[in-house]
């Protein structure tokens, strides 16, 4: 063979090889969306930011941000897989699982606080004996409440506790409702209509973490997905505390709100890897996790009012394999 013809045939093998590795990028890009559900929640905004600088493409993963206003009403569409993921606070994802398997393979903040947002004449506790109150019923919040009810010496059954997702609270108080239980923008929103805070859970105690969950069937089909997403939502993550002002505006441009409308700081604390590091890493002897430990308060307060007829496995649910 001539050196043209050898180094011709060179040239052949070479561009296939090049067009068959361009073929299983785009493939691999191309693929069906993971579908994540999103709120108007400060830890959620993450998902925007990786969404809006390309970081999910940069790691070779399609994601299709889905929001919801509210937000219970996700719950239902991620057990009959209308969704793949969705953030949610831990709570929740232990109600999802009676329906379906689930996978935590990271928390994204520590909940911050919950409040309990009341009409101008309710000035403590002990007020809202025969009042009615919302909150999402079967959910962590209705644990919030029972335990605020109990400091201030009521009984749930001293007042009327009704079903109501956060996001509706505002417009329900005062007409349908004398108080509810929500959290930021909606706190803010209720107290624009004249009504107040009247309990603010403790910031840091971290009792009920938002978390990032997918069903079992997407992770065990789509391993490298969901490593892809994480890495992108830790860049996001470092990104938004580096630049929170240029995050404040990619967030209020995504959601086409008004600037002031979008925080500029928080009392959420956004987790990192390190952080999730830390939360999933097993104790001495093989002792359960710091997140595994704070999803069986949850688990004990289901299992009690009888949301949860049996106790989930809590090693199966949280998996840290994909952090790394």
């Amino acid at each position: 063979m001539t050196r043209f013809w050898w180094k011709f045939a060179a040239s052949i093998c070479i561009l296939s090889m090049l067009a068959s590795c361009s073929a299983a990028q785009t493939t691999q890009v191309d693929r069906e969306p993971l579908r994540v559900e999103f709120t108007q929640w400060w830890g959620d905004y993450t998902l925007i930011i990786a969404q809006e600088r390309g970081l999910f493409e940069k790691y070779g993963v399609n994601v299709e941000p889905v929001y919801y206003k509210a937000y219970y009403k996700s719950l239902p569409d991620l057990a009959s897989g209308q969704i793949d993921g969705a953030l949610l606070n831990v709570g929740d994802v232990l109600n999802v699982s009676v329906h379906t398997d689930v996978i935590i393979p990271a928390a994204y903040d520590d909940g911050g606080p919950n409040t309990i947002v009341v009409t101008p004449s309710i000035k403590s506790i002990y007020d809202l004996k025969g009042k009615k109150l919302g909150v999402p019923l079967g959910s962590s919040g209705e644990f919030f409440v029972t335990q605020m009810l109990q400091v201030g010496g009521l009984k749930p059954s001293d007042v009327s506790i009704l079903d109501y997702d956060p996001s509706e609270v505002p417009d329900a108080l005062g007409k349908e409702i004398d108080a509810g239980l929500t959290w930021e923008p909606y706190t803010s929103i209720s107290e624009q209509k004249g009504n107040h805070v009247l309990v603010n859970s403790v910031v840091g105690t971290m009792l009920y973490p938002s978390v990032i969950v997918f069903r079992k069937d997407v992770v065990e089909s789509r391993p490298e997905d969901i490593r892809a997403f994480l890495k992108a939502w830790f860049e996001a993550v470092r990104f938004r505390q580096q630049n929170p002002q240029a995050a404040r505006q990619i967030i209020a441009n995504y959601l086409g709100v008004p600037l002031s409308s979008v925080e500029l700081a928080s009392s959420v604390k956004l987790l990192g890897q390190a952080d999730n590091q830390t939360l999933f890493a097993t104790g001495l002897n093989g002792r359960a996790s710091t997140l595994q430990n704070i999803a069986s308060l949850n688990v004990n307060f289901l299992v009690r009012i009888g949301t949860l007829t049996q106790r989930p496995d809590l090693t199966l649910m949280f998996d840290g394999r994909y952090l790394r």
